[in-house]
């Protein structure tokens, strides 16, 4: 699978049916055979689309992370698996984003689909352009995250 990159624009459907851009399904390759996943954003008001191999390899990191037997790890692991629905995509790459999914990132009828790395983030395209607008220069970021005197990642 290549990595997803590029932003696109698109509509739903008065039932939550939106195509995935071409591009997008191309990346995927194989995986686009394969089920979805998309998840509530835990920071903002969209979704974050995976393919399932890619969501899977996510939450076994999450959960190996975490310690069923402790209360708030039990709670937060209940939380994840709540916020997070399987589609399965048509061949013509049409999607049906569950109605409370809809809702949480406050999609109307045009929407912005914005490639990054291993996922797709799904945005209402006005609440998308008031989040751009309100970020720092990506200057600023690339040279303070990306100078070499900031945190690593892990790996």
């Amino acid at each position: 699978m290549n990595r997803f990159s590029a932003r696109y624009n698109a509509l739903t459907d008065d039932k939550g049916r939106v195509v995935l851009p071409a591009a997008f399904k191309k990346a995927m390759g194989v995986l686009a055979e394969e089920p979805l996943v998309i998840e509530k954003d835990v920071y903002k008001a969209c979704l974050n689309i995976y393919p399932l191999k890619i969501w899977e390899q996510r939450l076994d990191m999450i959960e190996r992370q975490l310690n069923p037997f402790n209360e708030d790890d039990d709670d937060l692991l209940a939380d994840i698996y709540e916020n997070f629905a399987t589609v399965v995509m048509a061949p013509n790459g049409r999607i049906n984003i569950p109605a409370d999914f809809m809702e949480y990132a406050e999609i109307e009828r045009d929407v912005v689909f914005v490639g990054k790395g291993q996922s797709i983030t799904l945005w209402d395209e006005k609440k998308y352009r008031k989040v751009k607008e309100e970020r720092r220069p990506l200057r600023d970021v690339y040279r303070e995250r990306l100078s070499g005197n900031s945190e690593k990642r892990p790996s």
